[in-house]
C-alpha cells in the first residue's frame, strides 16, 4: 500500500503504483459489478480509485483515513477503445452526484457506482466521451 498525505493528488498516487502516466484518477464507489466468471451486488460500497492512461482503464484498490489515503493494488485494468460508458447526474444525491455505469460488452463485463462531483468527475467523463465520439466518427470517415 502506498500512504499518501491528504494534500498530495490521488492522480500522483495512481502513477506511482501503475507506473505509467495518468491523464485523470477519481474514486468509485461500486454499487455492482458483473462478469463472465461471477456477478456481485455490494452490500457495503466498496470504493475503487478509476485512473484513465491513454490507452487504458485501471481500477486499484483505495482507501481513505482522516489524515490521508491509501492506493493499493491493482484490481484489472481495461482498454479504453472498448469502452461502453454511460452516466447521469444526480444533483439530490450529494456528494456522489454521478452514476456511472461502464461495460465492456466484448469481454462480458460491467460494473456500476457513484462518483463524487468535482474537476477530476468532469475532466473523466469528457475523456471518455471524446473516446465515444471518435469511435463513432472513424466508421464515417472510412466510408468516404
Amino acid at each position: 500500500m502506498i500512504g499518501v498525505p491528504v494534500d498530495d493528488s490521488l492522480t500522483t498516487a495512481c502513477e506511482r503504483r501503475v507506473g505509467r502516466r495518468i491523464c485523470v484518477a477519481t474514486i468509485l464507489d461500486v454499487r455492482r459489478a458483473a462478469c463472465p466468471a461471477a456477478r456481485t451486488k455490494a452490500r457495503k460500497r466498496d470504493s475503487v480509485a478509476i485512473a484513465l492512461t491513454d490507452t487504458d482503464i485501471w481500477f486499484l484498490e483505495y482507501r481513505y483515513w482522516i489524515v490521508g489515503f491509501t492506493v493499493g493494488a491493482v484490481l484489472t485494468h481495461w482498454p479504453r477503445g472498448a469502452l461502453v460508458a454511460h452516466w447521469r447526474r444526480r444533483p439530490w444525491a450529494w456528494p456522489s452526484v454521478w452514476r456511472l455505469e461502464l461495460s465492456w460488452p466484448e469481454r462480458g463485463f460491467y460494473i456500476e457506482g457513484d462518483m463524487m462531483g468535482g474537476a477530476d468527475a468532469d475532466l473523466m467523463i469528457g475523456l471518455m466521451t471524446a473516446d465515444e465520439l471518435d469511435r463513432v466518427a472513424t466508421p464515417l470517415q472510412s466510408r468516404r
